[in-house]
């Protein structure tokens, strides 16, 4: 059996740099063709655990992120805010309870 323990960042530079700084790798798309290869690539990751997804760049592919987050259960997909999104007072682990409904 497969173990999920990888997480993946997709967003801004800033954020993708931020997360490098905690050990999490990630990309910066150009566009919403590179956007979806690189989603589609770490969603089919056996051992990808959670993508964060930068919000201004989901927006870029809703609908693909949607399904993708409807599809099945791993890895999870969770939209966050970039450092220039809005900023709401909500952790990593509410994003990651409210993409699966329940709290943790």
């Amino acid at each position: 059996m497969t173990t999920r323990d990888r997480i993946y960042a997709i967003g801004s530079r800033e954020m993708v740099l931020g997360f490098s700084l905690l050990g999490i790798a990630g990309n910066t798309p150009n566009g919403a063709t590179e956007t979806e290869a690189v989603l589609q690539e770490q969603f089919a990751d056996p051992e990808m655990a959670l993508i964060l997804i930068e919000d201004q760049v989901a927006a870029q592919i809703t609908e693909t992120v949607d399904n993708l987050q409807l599809s099945k259960h791993f890895p999870l997909v969770v939209k966050i805010p970039g450092p220039r999104g809005q900023i709401e007072e909500r952790s990593i682990k509410e994003y990651i309870a409210g993409a699966i409904g329940i709290k943790l």
